[in-house]
């Protein structure tokens, strides 16, 4: 069997590994479009942290990247490496984990790891199109990778299209809006009254997580600006 094959065989064991949400989104650094899939966007950000992590701890990076820890996972959107040898040093789906890849190739003959390997250059992002399954499913959709060269390795994180299409529908209030609107057209008439009912409580309890954050935000302001006025006086003054 090769590596391929046994790829679309397997895949489906990383449904367990897949988080539910994403991790890093709207952390105050990552943008808010976990899957946008422009330069500047979430896969170009978690890129830069790749080569940070990589930098600072190589082995410890590529154990979070293959366990999607510290932020380098969402849902779909994750961090692979390859080392010079064409090995897979770090990949959620297990499978690929210590094989040489250089050989993986989509349905239409793409051999897009090998090509990543000969075109990835340290402090520039390149970008790849090919076909991948996503996380526990064996259908290859098209997907969009950007890619660089980190020390020794070819790392990479790839958005799929189909979710780049629709990036508010990826978010996590992309989905509540659209179930929002199914479900709305779907109550019966005796119970949309409860409905309303339901969604004005959500409503409150979001305005008051919001404003809560907003007010903590604004005590460390001023607790930041007490801090370093009172770095700021001459010694021996009060």
């Amino acid at each position: 069997m090769t590596l391929r094959a046994a790829l679309l065989a397997a895949t489906l064991i990383c449904v367990a590994q897949a988080p539910t949400s994403a991790r890093a989104c709207g952390d105050g650094e990552a943008p808010t479009a976990c899957d946008d899939p422009s330069p500047n966007g979430f896969a170009s950000w978690m890129l830069g942290r790749v080569s940070q992590a990589l930098q600072a701890d190589r082995h410890k990076a590529l154990a979070a990247f293959t366990a999607g820890a510290n932020g380098f996972r969402t849902a779909d959107t994750y961090v692979f490496c390859v080392g010079p040898d064409g090995v897979m040093t770090a990949h959620p789906n297990p499978i690929l984990q210590g094989h040489d890849v250089r050989d993986l190739h989509d349905r239409t003959g793409n051999r897009f790891i090998q090509t990543m390997l000969d075109t990835a250059k340290p402090g520039q992002v390149a970008v790849i199109h090919y076909l991948f399954p996503k996380p526990g499913s064996t259908i290859e959709e098209p997907k969009t990778t950007y890619y660089t060269k980190a020390g020794d390795q070819m790392c990479a994180v790839g958005v799929y299209d189909t979710d780049a299409a629709a990036p508010a529908a990826a978010t996590p209030d992309g989905r509540v809006a659209q179930l929002r609107q199914k479900l709305d057209g779907e109550i019966p008439t005796q119970a949309r009254a409860d409905w309303l009912a339901f969604l004005e409580a959500l409503n409150a309890q979001g305005d008051a997580k919001t404003a809560a954050i907003a007010q903590a935000r604004r005590d460390m302001r001023a607790a930041t600006a007490a801090l370093d006025s009172a770095g700021a006086r001459p010694a021996g003054q009060d």
